[in-house]
């Protein structure tokens, strides 16, 4: 498996984390703090399946919080035009 093979719920929660952090900002830094943690110890933490994995490069770092800055600007905007 590659650096960039990953299940579909990882992308799916990075989304809704940067969705959560448009409304609780703390989010946000932690998770920054963490992608960067991962990134600095050559690590992937693969939660729900209770691994960690070897092997980590500023690319995927990229793509993991590209991910979490789309469903940042996806609520960003939900949440200001739904208040308009």
């Amino acid at each position: 498996m590659n650096v960039y093979d990953k299940p579909l719920i990882y992308t799916l929660s990075h989304i809704v984390f940067g969705a959560v952090a448009v409304y609780y900002p703390v989010v946000l830094y932690l998770f920054i703090i963490y992608q960067l943690a991962q990134l600095i110890l050559n690590v992937r933490v693969f939660g729900l399946h209770g691994e960690i994995r070897v092997g980590n490069n500023p690319l995927h770092t990229a793509r993991k919080l590209a991910e979490f800055g789309f469903g940042y600007a996806a609520a960003y905007l939900f949440k200001h035009y739904k208040s308009e």
